[in-house]
């Protein structure tokens, strides 16, 4: 393939990515969320710098958000198109058509992975780089600066990818990557549970500032090093194992509350590539940011927050990504055959969530009890905030996403609602736990009403969700 032909797949997989989200979200929608993004970087920038934080510690914030979008961007050229489809309905992608074209798998996969590097760059880190405005100011030098934040969240977000690229890469070969995982989840957990000073996450060991130039270079270089090996690496044509589990249908079924639905949702999830360690590795990241979170609160502030309310309002986020993991690999066009009723299906999404999201926030929340050791008041409360704000979480999404959650993200009006109404829940939690550390008892109370309420809002805007979106899915 020659270099005008490179250009020629590259323009096309860029075009048919515009394409695809200015048809999803009606295009006015989709230019504008870039926009909505940085409306609320600027504005968050500008609170947290009003609160007190200092700002090398909303920077390290920053590139913490980066880092995890950039793990979570790396598996987007490998999800199925049963996946896709359901999302924008019957399509053939360019990325698809290696097995029909004179086209090299491995080459297009390359272009791929290069085309959303700089898709994401431009409409999310980009926008996040604006958090300088707020931080020094408007002068003569902030588009260099934008600049500059913008090029080392970029570096961050492309090593973010870059190791979900490898380790699937390696996946392909044989070579286990769970063990890697579990290996290193239980180093760090060991760790944490150890008993050792709770650390004050220092800015320097998270964002690279003033390296020399030959250092950020080699960096560069290691990463495209690395993701070129990976894209060799990768095997096109690896299939994973085809396991047979007698009577799993069954066991899932006789759960609790579950149905022939709901097993159906389990079991989906269950055969999914990563199965059911994905909603866990999706905590264990929102656990990890969260600790991070922790120590730059205590640099940014100087204040110790109550850790228990801290950890549970935030862990609750998880319901999202775990909502999403379970709608993934269906679409309520694909139950028209049977007959079950949409609101049925809703109902056993529902049910499915607090069989698999409730038990994993639980097991991670836990961890960060084993970890942080609060009073006994902090985990009690933190752990009714956890359930609440969870179940309100979950209801605010299915409320405005209905069966697919990934369809706002790109969405201004909708990401906007979404984004308000997280926002009324989750920071009030937050600041109380940072202005009332260590809790009373009128503060406990307080906070426990909080979370109760904010779990009966959830459950009535989940039951409220399936009539709505079943006259929407009658109606086309």
């Amino acid at each position: 393939m020659t270099t005008s032909h490179d250009w020629l797949v590259f323009r096309a997989l860029a075009l048919e990515e515009w394409r695809l989200h200015a048809r999803l979200f009606g295009g006015r929608r989709f230019y504008a969320f870039p926009l909505v993004v940085a409306a609320l970087v600027v504005a968050g920038g500008f609170a947290l710098r009003e609160t007190g934080y200092a700002t090398d510690s909303i920077l390290a914030g920053v590139h913490v958000a980066a880092l995890a979008f950039g793990l979570y961007s790396g598996t987007a050229a490998f999800a199925g198109s049963d996946m896709l489809e359901n999302v924008f309905g019957d399509l053939s992608l360019l990325l698809s058509s290696a097995d029909t074209l004179p086209l090299s798998r491995r080459r297009l996969l390359a272009h791929f992975l290069l085309k959303d590097a700089l898709f994401y760059g431009v409409t999310m880190i980009l926008p996040l780089s604006l958090v300088v405005v707020p931080l020094e100011g408007l002068s003569v030098s902030t588009p260099g600066d934008v600049i500059g934040l913008w090029l080392s969240l970029w570096l961050v977000f492309a090593a973010g990818m870059t190791a979900t690229l490898a380790l699937i890469a390696l996946r392909t070969r044989g070579l286990s990557t769970r063990g890697g995982l579990l290996g290193a989840l239980a180093v760090g957990g060991a760790w944490l549970v150890a008993g050792r000073p709770r650390p004050s996450v220092s800015v320097a060991d998270l964002v690279l500032t003033e390296v020399p130039l030959w250092l950020t270079a080699s960096l560069v270089a290691g990463l495209v090093v690395t993701a070129a090996l990976s894209v060799r690496i990768y095997d096109p044509a690896y299939v994973r194992p085809t396991r047979t589990h007698r009577q799993r249908f069954r066991a899932l079924e006789s759960l609790p509350g579950s149905d022939p639905l709901v097993a159906k949702t389990l079991l989906d999830l269950a055969r999914s590539s990563g199965g059911v360690w994905k909603p866990l590795v999706s905590v264990g990241i929102l656990l990890g940011l969260v600790v991070v979170l922790v120590g730059v609160v205590r640099d940014g502030v100087g204040v110790e927050p109550a850790l228990g309310p801290f950890f549970g309002s935030v862990l609750g986020l998880s319901a999202f990504t775990t909502y999403n993991w379970l709608t993934q690999f269906d679409a309520v066009e694909s139950y028209a055959a049977y007959p079950v009723s949409v609101a049925a299906v809703f109902r056993a999404k529902r049910v499915a969530f607090y069989l698999v999201g409730l038990p994993t926030m639980t097991l991670a929340y836990l961890v960060a009890l084993a970890w942080a050791r609060p009073p006994l008041l902090d985990a009690v409360v933190g752990f009714v905030l956890l359930v609440g704000l969870a179940l309100y979480y979950y209801g605010l999404t299915v409320f405005v996403a209905g069966f697919d959650p990934n369809e706002f993200l790109f969405d201004a009006v909708r990401f906007g609602a979404f984004t308000l109404g997280i926002a009324v829940a989750l920071v009030p939690t937050l600041v109380v736990g940072f202005v009332a550390a260590p809790l009373t008892t009128t503060i406990a109370a307080v906070l426990t009403a909080i979370g109760c309420i904010a779990g009966a809002l959830g459950w009535w805007l989940a039951v409220r969700s399936e009539p709505r979106w079943t006259r929407r899915y009658r109606r086309g």
